[in-house]
Order: structure tokens, then sequence, then C-alpha cells
């Protein structure tokens, strides 16, 4: 029979609830480690592409490749970290990300930048970084879930802004090589200190998410020590959510959002000179892309709490694909700022459908249904970075990608809107 919690307060370190800690440190390592590995690698794109000669396209399929295998990596790691916890995928696939990472250093040849960073990289990227910090994080939170999923996947753009416009500052002074290799060395010493605070579920130190703790006076159930993972009846079985149209509503929408975002992201700074911006300006304007996410993402969190998420997420997707078409039409600095608008406005609201897959499944199969959802738009990931850039290199222009992107933009919204929380059958 399972415990009844109390509204007692545990104590963590100083008397704040541990989950904080693990917030703390899950968005440390989010906002350094995935600024840094992921969106950071862009600002290297022209001189990798200089001195190994290769096409945009082929670049896009490193970058494309690399969000692809980390996906489905995830697939596993979610199974993985629903069972026995995400602190320890956070080290070894973190590490094995930054090995991989800080390797692209000596590459040579397109095959060996291809194997290392689509592959070691990528591999320990979906294992160990994101989603996986989302999974630990929803172990934590139920009542403050909105508010803590928000604060990571804010801490993930900021970083993004953050490390975008150093790292292309470093590799200026100091070239490409140098800069990835100390990059992935400091990455690494920051997950090993992350992962010294991290621990997988509350139940792990004798808590229950929100700072609630089972009754006293049980045997066994003291703060410290560990208990089962206690669920709700709110919290759906991986059958039972698989079964329902929400979920499969809610992967096509991030599947579709995913592949109009990688295609832009991926190909910003070649979009951005062909719309006439300066070349050593473009990477400011992908920062600041990043930058414009962040307030974005703390405000629609927070919105979500007193309006239904689906009406944020067609919202926020519908502006994006306007902005998209405006781009398309314009030229100079009102194109790029079009362009930044598409970007934040469909970004800006990606917290909410994570943090809807928490509200309408619970905890107990998170990691596993994000691991199905990341395989589903790793495949887009993959095929519309690559298609974008394939285009531009024998058409001269971007027009059809840009189209695309919209499109799939709007559709991304209308499912999302057509995505309504299930009622957990028990039949």
């Amino acid at each position: 029979m399972t415990e009844e919690p109390t509204r007692e307060r545990p104590e963590g370190r100083r008397g704040i609830y541990y989950g904080w800690w693990v917030l703390a440190a899950a968005g440390g390592l989010g906002f350094l480690g995935f600024g840094a590995l992921i969106p950071g690698f862009l600002v290297f794109a022209t001189p990798i592409k200089g001195e190994l000669g290769i096409s945009s396209a082929q670049f896009a399929f490193v970058v494309g490749a690399a969000w692809a295998v980390g996906n489905v990596a995830s697939l596993g790691a979610g199974w993985l970290a629903d069972r026995y916890g995400g602190r320890m995928l956070v080290l070894a696939g973190g590490l094995l990300c930054c090995l991989g990472f800080a390797a692209v250093a000596g590459v040579g040849s397109y095959w060996q930048l291809a194997l290392l960073y689509s592959g070691v990289a990528a591999l320990g990227r979906g294992i160990g970084v994101a989603p996986n910090l989302m999974t630990v994080v929803n172990q934590w939170f139920v009542r403050r879930k909105a508010l803590t999923m928000t604060l990571l996947n804010t801490a993930f753009a900021g970083g993004a802004a953050v490390m975008v416009p150093l790292l292309a500052y470093c590799e200026g002074q100091f070239g490409w090589r140098t800069v990835i290799l100390w990059t992935g060395g400091f990455v690494a010493v920051l997950t090993v200190l992350a992962t010294v605070v991290i621990r997988s579920r509350p139940e792990d130190v004798g808590l229950l998410p929100d700072g609630e703790r089972p009754a006293t006076g049980s045997v066994g159930r003291g703060r410290g020590q560990r208990i089962e993972p206690v669920y709700s009846e709110s919290d759906f079985t991986l059958r039972q959510a698989v079964a329902t149209p929400a979920f499969w509503l809610m992967t096509g929408a991030v599947t579709l959002r995913i592949a109009a975002a990688d295609a832009l992201v991926i190909n910003q700074i070649p979009m951005l000179v062909w719309k006439g911006i300066p070349e050593e300006q473009a990477a400011y304007f992908l920062s600041a892309t990043f930058l414009a996410i962040i307030p974005l993402r703390f405000g629609m969190g927070l919105a979500a709490m007193v309006a239904p998420s689906r009406w944020l997420l067609f919202g926020g997707m519908t502006v994006g694909a306007g902005a998209a078409v405006l781009f398309l039409a314009l030229s100079g600095y009102p194109a790029a700022a079009m362009f930044v608008l598409s970007i934040a406005a469909t970004e800006g609201i990606a917290t909410l459908g994570w943090l809807a897959v928490g509200e309408y499944f619970g905890r107990r199969s998170f990691g596993s249904l994000v691991g199905i959802m990341t395989v589903s738009f790793g495949a887009g990931s993959l095929v519309a970075p690559v298609a974008a850039g394939w285009v531009f290199d024998r058409t001269g222009e971007y027009g059809i990608a840009l189209m695309a992107a919209a499109v799939m933009q709007l559709g991304s919204g209308v499912c999302y809107l057509m995505a309504r929380r299930p009622a957990v059958s028990r039949g």
C-alpha cells in the first residue's frame, strides 16, 4: 500500500528542497554544455568548410546527422532513465559527447568529421545531455513542473545566446581547432561537477516530488534512504500513452517543428548572407536568435500556468510561419529581423511542447515517450537541413526551402492545437 505523503518540507542543503539543486546543476550543464556543443558548433561552419573543402550541403549533413543520431540514442537512454535513473547517463553520455567534440580538433577529412561529430559526440549527446536532463528534472517536480521545465529550457537557449558569440570571438583569436579542443575539455569537467549534485529521482534520497516526503514513523522511509518511486493515477504507462491520439499528434507536431527549425538554424548564416547580411555579422544574428528565445520561453512557460498550452503552441507556430514568408519577401536587415522572429517564435514555445508531455502523461514513462518522439523528429533533423543546403548549392537561393519550412511550421501548430489532454484508460 502506498504511503500518503505529508506536506512537511524536507530539508535539503541549507533547508532548500534538493530538487532545486538538481535543477541548478542540470540548468548549468545545459547552459554551458548544450550551448557550446550543439548550436555553438555552427559558428565553425565557414572555417571547417574552407579547410576541409566541403559544401554547404555536406556540412548541413554533418550537423543534421549528428542531431539524428543523438535523437535515436535518446530512445534507449529514455527507457534506461525511466527504469534505472538518468544520473549515470548524464555522466557517461556527457563525457562521450565531450570526447567526440574535442577530437574534432584533429580532423583532416570529411569522413573523420562525420565520424567524430555525427557519431561519437552525437551519441553521447543523445545519451546524456538532451533530452535526458529534462527527464531528470521532470522526476523532481509535479506541481512546479511548468516553472522548472521553463527554467531548464530557458537555460538551454541562454547558453546558446552566450556561447555562440563567445565561440565566434575565440575562433577569430585562436583558430577553430584550438577552440574546439578546449571547449570539449571544459564541458567534460562541468559534466563531472554536475553529476556530483544530480540525483535521478527524489525517491533516491527518501523524498517525493515537490518537496513532500513519506509519512514519518515508517521503517526504511526516512530522508536519505531510497524508496520506491511513487506514481499517481494520472501517470500513464508507456503502453497507455502510445495508445492515445494526443501522443501521436504531439509527435507529429514536434517532428514538423524541429524539421523546420533545423532547416533554418543550420543554414542560418548562409541564408542571411544570401539576403545581404555581411558574413562577419551573421553569427551575431544567430546569437540574437537564441537571445530572443530566452524571454519568450520564460514568458510562455508562465503563460501556460493560466492558458491552455496547445493554443499557445498554435499561436507561436503561426507567427513563425508568417515571419518565414516575410523573410523570403524582404532583404537586408529587415529580412534578418524576420528570420530571427521566425526561429524565436517557434523555439520560444518549444518548452510548452515538452511540458505538455509531462502534464499529459506524468512521470512514469516520460523518458521513453520523449525518446520515441526524438526518433521521429530525428529523420526531419537529418533530411530538412540537407535538402535546404542542396537546393542552395544548385540554385543559389533558398526560396523553396523557406516556403517548405513555413508550411511545416503551420502544420505543426495545427497538430498541437488538436492534441487534447487524454484520460487514463484503466480497462
